[in-house]
């Protein structure tokens, strides 16, 4: 069976066209084909996991199967083998988020095309499960990136140490435990993440991983290459840190700590040394025993924007240190406001950075706790305009230990009422919000009476970060209240997002969706969550998360997986302004049978049901907009106008066909039969077919035409089956038209013209060559020419400076013309 779909016989549904391993029986009655087909097996079922399960529950859930199942340690079994195989498949698959969403989508059915199978069926042994594989998954301070979160991970706000590693590498074995103990000291400091090379090969080319371990810093980009020794590693990284550690001395102690843009925020000062005792002693057993440097950035990193933080050399500033009785290096927490100091202040031993910001948040306020009748009364207000502060709510079971974290919040949110609800205790409230039994969970709730939930870390510094994002949103979330009635019946445009708060990528897609709300101002935004309205998302089909549905007079348009704003606009305008043609056997034989003579079709002829035509259908609308109108762009449904596609000769979907200009009906008809159905390798192919500006020169002319010719040449030498040939020959077109006044331009197929390219010395592809012009008549220049490596947005300015002459002459003629 070829790459392609093969048309059946009938019509199947989704589920029955998607069964690949079932056992297919036809009988024949009475001249009606019935087709019996049972059910491939699920892979989340063969892996034990639920359908919104992230990579590394994936990762987790297979090596658990892969320790018990393998046919190492089942050689008694004769089925172990394919047993495994079976597992291994549905891991490859759903590992990778590409083809994650083609099976989700359409199953099997979905992959039938893909590239790359045979691996499915190749494992490795037992002893690489045990102790190589998934090196960094039980260490949940470690977060282990793939291709599905990487980029919206490491590019935002936070600063990332990324670890990027084999499991077949001896150094990266060698490294784990101290980039184990690494993450754990800088927790809330900075994020440490991890990228299994073996796995994600192609995001480790893209990132410049040459060699490993790779040590990289983001947002920036910069490769760590110090010592990778747990002191060397935190040092480099408290200095990427952004936290202010206030220098404090005699001088300037009360001016520092009073000062008004510190007033509302407590202070933590350390004393390092004691004001008596030392003379004689050097500098450095004077400060034995202090909170060092890298202690003070690490606590001043996570008490950011809460806490000042202030540091006092009680050996230089004696005078200071006695006069607050401080005898030895200590801690001290001064309260916010100008009467701190008249208060007895709070002293701390010396501790772990970590743990002494934890007891210095227990001396902040606790967060409002609010009741059944302030939360109602808050929301009613928002919603009536009576008040423009949101409000901020951690919801709880009451069952949680005191959430110390969520204190820093009120001066994070200096605008806002932070406050925490129970809802045990105030279970009906909860219930009319569709908050179950996942908590604790934090809503935002805004102006008009809108409220979003945050699915992220329940840290403050990201809670706040979500509230700052949400307050101005657009973003609504429905339920069965106010979807699918009255949205989509409300005659207005709706692009909605059905989710899993448990899937990352539909998480790290939230903030997006925010953003092209307000790039689309008369479009409206809304999400529903699939983990609470699960039948909802089933009546709409929704198959794999996230999945988003644009309902434009109630007639819906699909896309899956994660995508930028951008790509969401892009997204909507194509749908609002189709660059794809819809065709019908009328408009087919008027538009593209009777086309034009300057007039270029490229059509796909698909099956609804066909998991690949599914699959190349945004690749097809990516093509129309790359083409920009030098071909038209149409699609036939064959379900719909199965005549049409039967009287074109269509047995399998989808296919894609060109219809050359210059010619009507189907003289110089064309079928893509490239592996890649991707808009990039069909716009090279259907380059093919368009009017080109450059000469085609052979064996028998290019002696002649460009040898012995005294004007200059520029020749291509390039294969057709070549990918970076087909990628370069569109920019070339560009170089032919900009320079054809005052340089021939030409291109030689050296699958053809053999001898030619041999002469030449052509040794790679695409190669171009100039060929400066001969200076007498009959006398042949240098085959070889000038070899030029350069793209086409370069090659245009030098030929223009290369033949400077020929250029100017041309515009004068041009001139004198005029």
């Amino acid at each position: 069976m070829d790459a392609k779909t093969k048309r059946p016989n009938m019509l199947m549904n989704r589920g029955q066209s998607s069964c690949v391993k079932g056992v297919i029986i036809a009988f024949v009655l009475l001249g009606t084909m019935t087709v019996m087909c049972s059910a491939a097996k699920d892979y989340y079922e063969l892996l034990v996991i639920e359908r919104d399960a992230s990579t590394k529950d994936i990762r987790r859930a297979f090596k658990k199967l892969a320790l018990k199942m393998h046919p190492d340690k089942n050689q008694d079994d004769p089925k172990a083998h394919d047993k495994f195989v079976e597992i291994n498949r549905a891991y490859e698959v759903l590992k990778d988020e590409d083809l994650r969403k083609k099976y989700d989508r359409f199953g099997e059915e979905g992959l039938k095309d893909q590239q790359g199978q045979g691996r499915w069926n190749r494992y490795e042994s037992w002893q690489y499960y045990k102790t190589e594989f998934g090196l960094y998954d039980e260490d949940p301070e470690v977060v282990t990136l793939s291709k599905t979160d990487f980029e919206q991970s490491v590019f935002g706000e936070d600063i990332w140490f990324v670890n990027f590693y084999s499991p077949r590498c001896h150094h990266c074995h060698d490294l784990a435990p101290i980039w184990r103990e690494f993450a754990k000291e800088m927790e809330g400091v900075i994020r440490i993440g991890a990228v299994n090379c073996h796995d994600d090969n192609p995001l480790c080319t893209a990132q410049g991983v040459r060699f490993f371990p790779t040590l990289n810093i983001y947002p920036e980009k910069e490769e760590y290459t110090g010592a990778r020794k747990l002191d060397d590693l935190m040092k480099h990284a408290l200095r990427l840190v952004h936290a202010e550690v206030h220098s404090i001395w005699t001088g300037n102690f009360k001016k520092v700590l009073l000062a008004e843009e510190h007033e509302d925020q407590p202070w933590v000062v350390s004393y390092c040394g004691a004001p008596d005792g030392h003379d004689g002693e050097s500098t450095e057993v004077a400060h034995l025993g202090c909170f060092d440097t890298e202690d003070q950035t690490k606590l001043a990193s996570i008490l950011n924007k809460v806490v000042n933080v202030g540091a006092v050399d009680c050996v230089a500033s004696a005078k200071l240190c006695k006069k607050l009785k401080i005898e030895e290096s200590t801690i001290r927490f001064y309260p916010t406001g100008k009467k701190a100091f008249s208060s007895k202040s709070k002293e701390f031993e010396l501790d772990e950075p970590k743990r002494i910001a934890d007891e210095v948040l227990k001396l902040l306020p606790d967060i409002l706790t609010l009741t059944d009748e302030e939360l109602q009364s808050g929301r009613d207000a928002l919603k009536d305009g009576k008040t423009d502060e949101a409000m901020v709510v951690y919801f709880m079971s009451g069952k949680e230990d005191h959430v110390i974290e969520l204190r820093k919040l009120p001066y994070l949110l200096k605008h806002l009422t932070v406050g925490k609800f129970n809802c045990t205790e105030h279970q009906s409230l909860c219930r009319e919000l569709f908050i179950g039994t996942e908590l604790p969970k934090v809503a935002l709730f805004r102006k008009g009476g809108a409220h979003e939930f945050h699915h992220g870390r329940l840290f403050a510094q990201d809670i706040a970060a979500f509230a700052r994002q949400s307050i101005d949103s657009r973003l609504h979330m429905l339920g069965p209240d106010s979807f699918p009635n009255p949205v989509i019946n409300s005659g207005k445009l709706w692009f909605v997002d059905f989710f899993s708060p448990h899937c990352p990528p539909c998480r790290q897609m939230l903030p997006q969706l925010r953003k092209a709300a307000t790039l689309l101002p008369d479009v409206n935004f809304g999400t529903v969550d699939c983990t609470i309205h699960n039948p909802l998302c089933n009546q709409n089909n929704v198959r794999s998360y996230p999945t988003t549905i644009m309902y434009n007079d109630s007639k819906p348009h699909m896309n899956t997986g994660y995508k930028t704003a951008e790509e969401i606009v892009d997204f909507i305008e194509d749908m609002l302004h189709p660059t794809v043609v819809d065709l019908d056997p009328t408009s087919f034989q008027k538009r593209v049978i009777n086309r034009k003579q300057e007039d270029m079709w490229l059509v796909d002829f698909y099956a609804p049901w066909c998991g690949p035509c599914q699959a190349l259908l945004p690749e097809w609308r990516k093509l129309a907009k790359k083409l920009n109108g030098t071909a038209n762009v149409g699609t036939i449904d064959c379900v719909t106008h199965g005549g049409l596609c039967t009287q074109q000769g269509v047995r399998s979907y989808p296919t894609i066909r060109a219809f050359p200009g210059g010619r009507t009906g189907n003289a110089g008809r064309s079928d893509y039969n490239g592996w890649m159905r991707d808009a990039s390798s069909i716009f090279y192919w259907a380059y093919n077919f368009l009017p080109s500006s450059v000469e085609v020169v052979t064996r028998s002319n290019f002696r002649e035409k460009v040898l012995r010719s005294k004007e200059p040449w520029v020749v291509d030498f390039y294969m057709p089956q070549c990918m970076p040939c087909q990628q370069y020959m569109p920019e070339y077109e560009q170089v032919a038209k900009d320079v054809s006044s005052f340089v021939h331009v030409g291109k030689v197929d050296c699958t053809q013209n053999q001898n030619i390219c041999q002469q030449a010395s052509i040794n790679y592809f695409p190669s171009v060559r100039i060929y400066k012009g001969t200076t007498k008549d009959g006398i042949s220049q240098n085959w070889y020419g000038e070899q030029v490596d350069k793209t086409p947005s370069t090659l245009i300015p030098y030929l223009k400076q290369r033949f400077r002459q020929k250029l100017n002459n041309s515009k004068k003629a041009a001139k004198d013309e005029l």
